[in-house]
């Protein structure tokens, strides 16, 4: 049926369906990179959510077996709902915490280990390089009109995974192993510069340790490290929005992946 006609016939099995589809929108919102951001007003998650699930009631023929009157098996599906749109949005969260792996990398290398900010959505300290690559791909991926992908996932994931669909198939795990096998890749292969650039200075401080034993190198090499590091951390920054592209195409992949694996 569809939902103008819903809405006319039986406003209250019209409220059941949106109630559930604003559940399955805003649990995205809470675990998607940028919308998930605490320094975002929580009454405009909630805003948009609810436009967005006011458009897609009227745009999607969704069907639901059961309703409010039902209060167990309607409780139910809620849950399964906010399952749905969370694992969504925490996929594309996990692809873009590569960077932060990345910046971990990078910072021990050239002695920012110590160095930490906290991030409020993970509730944990992270690199400061990794908090620099994660909100500047943030960025690209908004200007980039990237972001819009996001909401076009949790739309079309109506067409694999129903309303009160989930199932948790073999297909999720094995595509969450197989992201994390990239995951690692991805990592190193943006720290890479940094590891080859550290090693040909750690050589070269090794040869000068052997031939002036009365340098003190420790204090010497710290600051050719930063400043090496910072260094190539400007020249690698004329790449990034090749690594931007490849973050977004590994939250697409994995979000695809993750939406798939919960078919019924």
């Amino acid at each position: 049926m569809k939902t103008l006609e819903l809405l006319v016939s039986d406003p209250y099995a019209y409220i059941d369906v949106f109630l559930l589809i604003f559940i399955r929108i805003l649990s995205l919102f809470l675990a998607v990179p940028m919308f998930s951001n605490r320094t975002i007003p929580r009454l405009v998650k909630v805003g948009l959510a609810f436009f967005i699930s006011l458009i897609l009631i009227n745009v999607v023929d969704l069907e639901i077996s059961v309703s409010s009157s039902d209060l167990m098996n309607y409780a139910l599906v809620l849950v399964k709902e906010f399952i749905t749109g969370w694992l969504i949005g925490f996929s594309a969260y996990l692809a873009y915490t590569t960077l932060v792996l990345a910046g971990q990398f990078v910072d021990s290398q050239i002695g920012f280990s110590m160095v930490n900010v906290f991030d409020p959505l993970s509730q944990i300290q992270i690199s400061i390089t990794g908090n620099l690559y994660y909100y500047l791909v943030l960025l690209l991926t908004i200007a980039s009109n990237a972001h819009y992908f996001f909401i076009r996932a949790i739309i079309n994931s109506y067409d694999f995974v129903p309303i009160g669909g989930l199932f948790l198939s073999p297909d999720l795990y094995n595509g969450l192993i197989g992201f994390f096998a990239r995951f690692f890749g991805v990592a190193l292969q943006i720290a890479a510069p940094f590891f080859f650039i550290m090693l040909l200075t750690n050589v070269v401080l090794a040869i000068l340790a052997r031939t002036a034993p009365q340098m003190n190198l420790f204090v010497i090499g710290f600051p050719i490290k930063i400043l090496l590091g910072m260094l190539v951390m400007l020249i690698t920054m004329s790449v990034f929005d090749n690594i931007s592209e490849m973050i977004i195409d590994m939250a697409k992949d994995f979000m695809n992946s993750t939406i798939k694996g919960m078919m019924p």
